[in-house]
């Protein structure tokens, strides 16, 4: 059984990811990516995939999984149910999203030996378990800064971990095909340069990597974990927000070129995802500067 692909996107005006698997819909399934993943379950128990290792969880179980190594966790709660939607706290982060060289200072020595070795997936024990968790817990939350200077705490103190304990064997290698990660590319590249016409059409995408547009679907929930137009809508929102913040335009202009065919699915998609109406919003940017 090969792994499944997932494109990991990350929210408007963040550098990686930080959630709690709670709050989504995820299906459960064997799968990788090239993102680097720290796992935190504070309660429960199940089974869990990483390589050729197979075993079980319990409370406060900590696991960092590097990039392109095949994992999986089944909680005995959603046993046999389509989705897994059992707590746990989930950081994901590419080695360079703070700088190709970054983790290769001579301050951050051990933390890149760290991110080297989990390339085996490594498993914590339970006393430093909960104090990242604590922090993992926190960051969900955190604004700006605070999140990455939480996420560099808790890689530091792991490096600091003598009796981490590998999983998966020495042995263990994944050789990854290159056409399922070519063709969510080409999507996603396609849909960032042709953002705001409002024609951009599902079809269209169907036909540039050449599938019916039900398998299509399929397709692009499997690897980026949310529907073609929830990721569309969620761009398009980001680019009005950049829009309302930094310009004068009228909220007409400003829906319009983020491309959306009229204003008032704009205002429904905005609040949605918002809380607020744009005009709220370049309110509250404005107070704030």
């Amino acid at each position: 059984m090969k792994p499944t692909f997932e494109k990991l996107v990350t929210n408007t005006g963040e550098s990686f990811r930080c959630f709690d698997r709670e709050n989504l819909n995820t299906p459960v399934r064997w799968h990788r990516h090239p993102e680097i993943e720290l796992t935190y379950l504070r309660q429960g128990t199940g089974s869990r995939i990483v390589g050729d290792h197979i075993g079980s969880y319990g409370d406060h179980d900590l696991v960092l999984v590097g990039g392109n190594l095949p994992h999986n966790w089944a909680s005995d709660a959603f046993r046999g149910q389509k989705f897994d939607n059992h707590p746990a706290i989930v950081v994901q982060f590419r080695p360079d999203f703070l700088g190709t060289d970054f983790f290769r200072t001579p301050e951050l020595a051990g933390v890149a030996n760290l991110l080297d070795r989990s390339q085996r997936g490594l498993w914590f024990p339970t006393p430093i378990a909960r104090q990242v968790g604590e922090q993992m817990t926190a960051m969900v939350d955190s604004p700006g800064a605070a999140k990455v200077i939480g996420l560099l705490t808790c890689l530091d103190q792991l490096a600091q971990v003598s009796d981490a304990q590998p999983l998966s064997s020495e042995a263990y290698q994944f050789s990854a095909s290159p056409v399922g990660e070519d063709r969510i590319q080409a999507v996603c590249d396609f849909i960032e340069f042709n953002l705001t016409n409002p024609k951009l059409s599902h079809q269209a995408l169907a036909n540039l990597v050449d599938m019916n547009p039900s398998a299509f679907s399929r397709f692009f929930r499997q690897s980026t974990g949310r529907t073609l137009t929830e990721h569309i809508v969620e761009l398009r929102i980001g680019l009005a927000c950049r829009m309302l913040a930094e310009t004068d335009q009228p909220v007409l202009a400003i829906s319009l070129e983020a491309g959306f065919a009229n204003l008032s699915n704009f205002n429904r998609r905005f609040r949605e995802l918002r809380q607020m109406t744009p005009r709220e919003y370049r309110q509250c940017c404005h107070d704030l500067s």
